[in-house]
């Protein structure tokens, strides 16, 4: 627990040299004998809480505390009085002071009001720093397209924000979506538009907590609680009372802590880690996540009744390729927005530039839309916007409308943009990809974050779970296929395996993963967008990749 700097205003220096000294045990304190002293001291100085008597010679403790407040002074102030002064010190509270203690002095006392008043403070702040992290967020009114998948999710929000004008209930909310499709977004728009605008929008990114962590995180902890836990932490849901909490990606959240979330959410209750008592809780609750969290229950990796009671309203919000009426109204509210920040009044849109836009398949949705707009405004010439970066990533590859009209590419119609695409492509060597048919690439693609599971399993299966066997297989050692083996949790009991068997000479594992991008790269001409779109993986886990192996060298 930090050491927080406390100024003493006290004139019988007796008194203000016991106090000190008692509590520099705990903070340091400096000690005052008037409020002239004190006010200079303040206009230079920064502290963290002023304890003042009310009779002080000069001016008052009652004048020194307004004096605080009037120059916008927000550290706690506890006053000193006498028995025969109660009326004072509730005049004191009425302008503005934490707490007020009486004479004679209960030095104990006096420190648990002290340290009760620093963390009312800091819990102040803390939901301060929250809201103005919400205030300077862009209100993303971006996500109400033409298409009907949009106008059907606006329907459902306006619904929902009638339902709590009228009841004051807030169903929970479920948003699920590919990367990039606003799901963060939607949840802010969701509150700003909603009763509880005036409250916190408290968020919290679920694979950014450690999963020890995860409870003191949401639920607080109080002193002692744990290793390390050196002072009280109010968590998000507290810190979220009033307001709305917004879990991102909570398909990520440990198993150890979904059944506690239930009862919180069911309950609207929770209990501090290392607390007994039990704390009501008013949020609006809303999670999202990219991933398929019905699969995810079916499998074991996600609580089905936590998912249920998440789901109670379920907002899908597709692909942008699957709404294209929505591209040319989203590239106009990104246009003005990046005009407005670069002062670039003269930048347009052109019929071909939305063409242009309409035609690429847009992998990273609407975040990738917005990104290549504003690139475009930051770059713009003078004449019209262009998008050669778009080609860059796209040469040669078919996107969703071209197929439907019957077209190629976006760069079959801007050769020269796809001329300068070559010299940044990653260009693959033949020699591994040519020469292991055993691993040939399907035509439709693979996921790559299954590949080297299925290769282990295949081993085990092919040498009926030898491990001798199946480590000779994949040229490692046994104790390294045993750690393979743990690392993949492989269940030898329920084996998926790979459509062909490994050769005799078997297959180097550490080379697997390799061999399959490689081949990505070749078949889509070293383009990165669309070997990621045949491995089933993330543009830029891929890149990784490749940096890995050296591909790009």
């Amino acid at each position: 627990m930090r050491r927080h700097k406390i100024m003493i205003v006290e004139d019988e220096k007796l008194l203000g040299k016991s106090i000190q000294r008692f509590l520099s045990h705990y903070h340091d304190c400096t000690l005052f004998t008037d409020a002239e002293s004190a006010q200079a001291s303040l206009e230079t100085d920064e502290v963290d809480m002023v304890v003042s008597d009310i009779r002080l010679p000069g001016k008052s403790g009652m004048e020194l505390l307004q004096w605080i407040r009037e120059k916008k002074m927000e550290m706690p102030v506890i006053m000193i009085t006498a028995h025969s002064s109660i009326r004072n010190a509730v005049e004191a509270i009425r302008h503005g002071a934490s707490d007020y203690i009486t004479k004679p002095l209960d030095l104990t006392e006096l420190e648990f009001a002290i340290r009760k008043a620093l963390e009312t403070q800091e819990l102040r702040e803390e939901i301060h720093y929250h809201r103005q992290k919400q205030q300077t967020m862009p209100n993303d009114n971006y996500l109400t397209g033409s298409s009907m998948s949009s106008q059907e999710i606006e329907s459902v929000m306006q619904r929902l924000i009638q339902v709590e004008e009228q009841t004051g209930e807030t169903p929970s909310l479920l948003i699920t979506g590919p990367t990039g499709t606003g799901k963060s977004a939607l949840a802010r728009r969701l509150h700003q538009q909603s009763p509880r605008a005036e409250g916190p929008f408290i968020e919290l990114n679920c694979t950014a907590v450690t999963e020890s962590m995860f409870e003191s995180e949401l639920f607080g902890h109080e002193k002692g609680a744990f290793t390390g836990a050196a002072g009280k932490r109010i968590g998000l849901f507290e810190l979220a009372h009033g307001g709305t909490l917004f879990l991102d990606e909570v398909g990520h959240a440990p198993l150890s802590i979904q059944a506690k979330l239930l009862l919180a959410i069911e309950n609207k209750k929770i209990r501090r880690v290392g607390g007994n008592q039990e704390i009501t809780v008013n949020v609006r609750l809303i999670a999202a996540t990219n991933l398929d969290l019905q699969t995810a229950f079916q499998e074991g990796h996600f609580r089905e009744d936590l998912y249920h009671r998440l789901a109670l309203i379920h907002l899908r919000i597709p692909a942008l390729s699957e709404r294209l009426e929505d591209i040319r109204p989203l590239a106009q509210f990104f246009l003005q927005k990046a005009k407005t920040k670069y002062k670039c009044e003269g930048a347009f849109l052109s019929d071909r530039n939305l063409e242009e836009l309409e035609q690429y398949s847009w992998p990273g949705n609407i975040r990738e839309l917005s990104n290549e707009i504003e690139r475009s405004v930051l770059l713009y010439n003078g004449r019209e916007l262009r998008f050669d970066y778009l080609f860059q990533l796209t040469e040669g590859l078919p996107t969703a409308k071209a197929k439907a009209q019957g077209g190629t590419s976006i760069s079959d119609s801007r050769s020269d943009a796809a001329a300068s695409a070559k010299s940044s492509s990653i260009n693959p060597s033949p020699e591994l990809v040519n020469e292991t048919p055993f691993l040939q690439l399907p035509p439709e693609g693979l996921d790559l974050a299954t590949l080297e599971t299925r290769i282990l399993e295949q081993a085990v299966l092919q040498t009926n779970h030898n491990v001798a066997e199946a480590a000779k297989l994949l040229h490692v050692s046994r104790e390294t296929l045993r750690y393979y083996l743990e690392k993949y949790a492989i269940d030898q009991d329920h084996l998926t395996g790979w459509p062909q068997s490994i050769p005799r000479e078997g297959i180097p594992f550490d080379q697997v993963e390799k061999i399959v991008i490689e081949q990505a790269l070749q078949r889509t001409k070293g383009n990165v967008t669309g070997a990621a779109r045949l491995l089933n993986s993330n543009r830029d886990i891929l890149r990784y990749r490749i940096e890995k192996y050296r591909l790009s060298e």
